[in-house]
C-alpha cells in the first residue's frame, strides 16, 4: 500500500527552483534511499513528505487512513503528524536533558498519554542499548549513542513512516554500521524508513528503493535491481605484477573484444563486450608470451558509480553555445 505519493512536485523559494516535477510513491514497508550530492534538493524533499513546507505545485497525498484512501498532507497533518517520525541532518535532542527527559518532552509533544509513553520509552532504551545511559545528559554522550538518542526521540511517539537526514554523517565507519543496523531492526518493526544521504555504499547495503536527485531534478527513480540493470555489464580489474611492462599489456588488450580500458595507475579497469571470449584469449596471450599478472577480478559497478554516470550522462550536458569546440 503506498503510505506517501507525490504527483508533479515542484519546490520554489523566490525564483530559485529547489526541485522540480518530483513523482515519487513510498510504500508501505519500503526502505527508501533519498540519493544526492550536497545541495540538490534531498532535504527539501524530506521536508515536503513530512509537511513542514508545501509545495509551489504539484500534490502530496497520504495513505493513512484505515481504508487506505488518499489524503492531502498538507490538509490533514494536524490529524497524521502523530504517523510521522524526523530526524534532521543535526541533532535536534536539548543537550542539557538526559535521554530520558528527551524522550518524555518529545513524546510530550505528540500528546502522547504517561502510560503509553513509559512504554515506549522502556522499548527504546533496550532497543537501542541507551537503558545504562538512561540519566545521563545528551552532551555527555559518545556521538553514536546520541545519534541513537536522536532516532529514538523521533520514534518515540511510534510512527509508520520515519525520515532520517544524513543519519550516520560524521560518525566513524563502524558506528555508521551500528547505526544502519539498528535502522533495519526499526524497519523490521513495521516501520517505513526514507533515507536521505550522500554515502551510497552505506544505502546499497539496506535500501530495496531509491531516488536519485541531481540539482533539482529526479535523474532515475525505482528498484534498486531495476535501476542497476542498465548498468550491469561486467568489468575487470588487472593488477599487474611489479616489473611488467603496462603499455604492453594495454596493446593486447586492444586486440582483445573491449569496450573500454582505463588506465588507474597501478592496474587497469577493462569493460569487455565479451566477457568470455576476452577472458580466454587474454589467458592464452599471457601463457603463449610468459607474462604475469597479480591479480584479475570480476567486479560489478556500485550505486556510487552508477549514480555518477547517470549524472554525468543526463545532467551535465552543456548547452550547446558553452560546448569547447577549440582549444583556446
Amino acid at each position: 500500500m503506498k503510505l506517501i505519493e507525490l504527483k508533479g512536485v515542484s519546490k520554489r523559494f523566490g525564483k530559485n527552483i529547489i526541485l522540480e516535477d518530483v513523482n515519487l510513491s513510498i510504500e508501505e514497508g519500503d526502505i527508501l534511499g533519498v540519493v544526492g550530492q550536497s545541495g540538490s534538493g534531498k532535504t527539501t524533499l524530506l521536508n515536503l513528505i513530512s509537511g513542514f513546507i508545501q509545495p509551489s505545485s504539484g500534490k502530496v497525498l497520504h495513505s493513512f487512513r484505515a481504508t487506505g484512501k488518499q489524503g492531502s498532507l498538507s490538509k490533514e497533518l494536524d490529524k497524521i503528524k502523530k504517523l510521522i517520525g524526523y530526524a534532521p541532518q543535526h541533532n535536534s535532542f536539548y543537550p542539557k536533558l538526559s535521554v530520558v527527559e528527551n524522550m518524555l518532552h518529545f513524546g510530550q509533544l505528540y500528546g502522547i498519554k504517561k502510560p503509553v509513553l513509559r512504554n515506549n520509552i522502556i522499548s527504546l532504551l533496550n532497543a537501542t542499548e541507551l537503558y545504562a545511559h538512561r540519566k545521563k545528559l545528551a552532551e555527555q554522550l559518545s556521538g553514536g549513542m546520541q545519534k541513537r538518542l536522536d532516532i529514538s526521540c523521533s520514534l518515540v511517539h511510534k510512527p509508520r513512516i520515519l525520515l532520517l537526514d544524513e543519519p550516520t554523517g560524521d560518525l566513524d565507519i563502524i558506528l555508521q554500521r551500528e547505526i544502519m543496523n539498528f535502522i533495519q531492526e526499526v524497519n523490521k518493526q513495521g516501520v517505513t524508513l526514507v533515507l536521505a544521504t550522500h554515502q551510497l555504499d552505506l544505502l546499497e547495503k539496506i535500501c530495496n528503493k531509491v531516488i536519485i536527485i541531481h540539482k533539482g531534478k529526479v535523474i532515475d527513480n525505482g528498484l534498486i535491481e531495476d535501476i542497476r540493470k542498465p548498468f550491469l555489464k561486467e568489468d575487470f580489474t588487472i593488477s599487474l605484477s611489479p616489473g611488467e611492462n603496462k603499455e604492453r599489456m594495454i596493446s593486447i588488450l586492444k586486440t582483445l573484444p573491449v569496450e573500454n580500458i582505463i588506465d588507474r595507475g597501478h592496474y587497469l579497469v577493462v569493460h569487455p563486450k565479451d566477457t568470455k571470449v576476452m577472458v580466454n584469449s587474454l589467458l592464452k596471450i599471457i601463457e603463449e608470451e610468459n607474462l604475469y599478472l597479480h591479480d584479475l577480478d570480476l567486479r560489478k559497478p556500485s550505486l556510487n558509480e552508477i549514480f555518477e554516470k547517470i549524472a554525468l550522462e543526463k545532467l551535465e550536458e552543456r548547452k550547446p553555445e558553452e560546448k569547447v569546440t577549440r582549444l583556446p
